[in-house]
């Protein structure tokens, strides 16, 4: 299956990119996604960062299923305002 995975903030900045297609394997979850783009893109050392993550505009944890044509956000914690 394909979803289409986006960063943000400073993780957009380190990988060099806003927006890719990823090939998943069908019954994938959020976990498997993030292991992926952590073995594909090793400096963004996902895996030790606090970050959060949205499926379709949600917040999602690791175990979540993901299915074709899914959207995943990656963010690091933001603060600031008034």
């Amino acid at each position: 299956m394909q979803i289409n995975v986006r960063l943000f903030a400073t993780l957009r900045q380190i990988a060099g990119w806003r927006q890719q297609t990823m090939e998943l394997p069908d019954g994938a979850t959020l976990s498997d996604a993030l292991a992926e783009i952590d073995r594909r893109f090793p400096a963004l050392n996902i895996k030790s960062r606090t970050f959060y993550a949205a499926v379709n505009q949600e917040y999602a944890k690791g175990p979540q299923l993901l299915k074709e044509g899914d959207e995943v956000a990656i963010f690091p914690p933001v603060s600031g305002g008034c």
